[in-house]
């Protein structure tokens, strides 16, 4: 048997994967459309040219519901439009279920999907999970309304890059993106998948340019070392990526190629 069997069952806005040995991935996507090539920072036009004749980039927003053995944990939540709800429903996924959400980074389109459309939980029986740094930053230091007020809505624990955050779930540091961003390495029976959030935006470009960032960056340059060493990490050990931005599913697998990297 192959060490990894992924099996597709793919609408216009879902894809399901599952993993042999007790990974079952669920991508949600949230969003689909397209970007300027103007949030590249510090590309020749000729670079950008090359990639995206049109200037135009193809962009979506996912999160991930990950089923561990037993245990159902959602991997961000989307916008605060009902859309990952509504793909859970459709997967016969009710709400009430979740019990752990785990926060890359509190960026609008990765937490403002654990509020409803009328300010309650979207997930009552959630505990949300965020690193300290990510928590410290939004909450204490830039006191983010709507990172607080959301968070009021639950009981909330904040844990350090390194820690296992739930049974079969360890963070890793991946910070630049934001300070406290977070990625997550989850194994089961022997296999195991990164869920990586925002390392790359976009994957045509940042692939084989690595060195490249987006203005979305708060510290470029942490960025860039992170998203290489995930890239490194996965690479070498031939552990699927699921990205948040990645095209649907939002699942691949990397080889390294020169001074960057392609897709297997």
């Amino acid at each position: 048997m192959p060490k990894v069997i992924i099996a597709l069952i793919v609408t216009v806005l879902m894809a399901s994967c599952s993993y042999a040995g007790g990974i079952e991935v669920l991508p949600l996507v949230d969003v689909q459309g397209h970007s300027d090539t103007t949030l590249l920072l510090n590309v020749p036009e000729s670079l950008t040219s090359e990639y995206y004749p049109s200037g135009k980039m193809p962009s979506q927003i996912l999160a991930f519901f990950v089923k561990v053995g037993e245990s159902g944990i959602l991997f961000d939540a989307g916008l605060r439009d009902e859309s990952v709800l509504s793909k859970l429903d459709e997967k016969g996924i009710a709400p009430e279920s979740v019990s752990a959400i785990l926060i890359t980074h509190f960026h609008p389109d990765h937490f403002g999907g654990i509020v409803d459309s009328v300010g309650k939980a979207s997930f009552p029986n959630a505990v949300v999970y965020v690193s300290k740094p990510e928590y410290d930053y939004w909450v204490n230091e830039i006191k983010n309304e709507s990172v607080i007020s959301a968070l009021k809505l639950y009981t909330v624990r904040q844990f350090a890059f390194g820690d296992e955050v739930v049974p079969g779930v360890k963070a890793i540091e991946t910070t630049g993106h934001t300070p406290g961003h977070a990625s997550y390495l989850v194994e089961a029976d022997g296999e195991k998948l990164i869920v990586a959030g925002d390392i790359m935006h976009f994957p045509e470009i940042q692939l084989p340019h690595p060195e490249i960032a987006v203005r979305y960056d708060t510290d470029p340059v942490k960025a860039v070392q992170s998203r290489k060493f995930i890239l490194d990490y996965a690479a070498w050990r031939d552990i699927p990526i699921a990205g948040m931005h990645i095209t649907p599913p939002g699942i691949i697998r990397v080889m390294k190629s020169g001074e960057g990297y392609v897709k297997r």
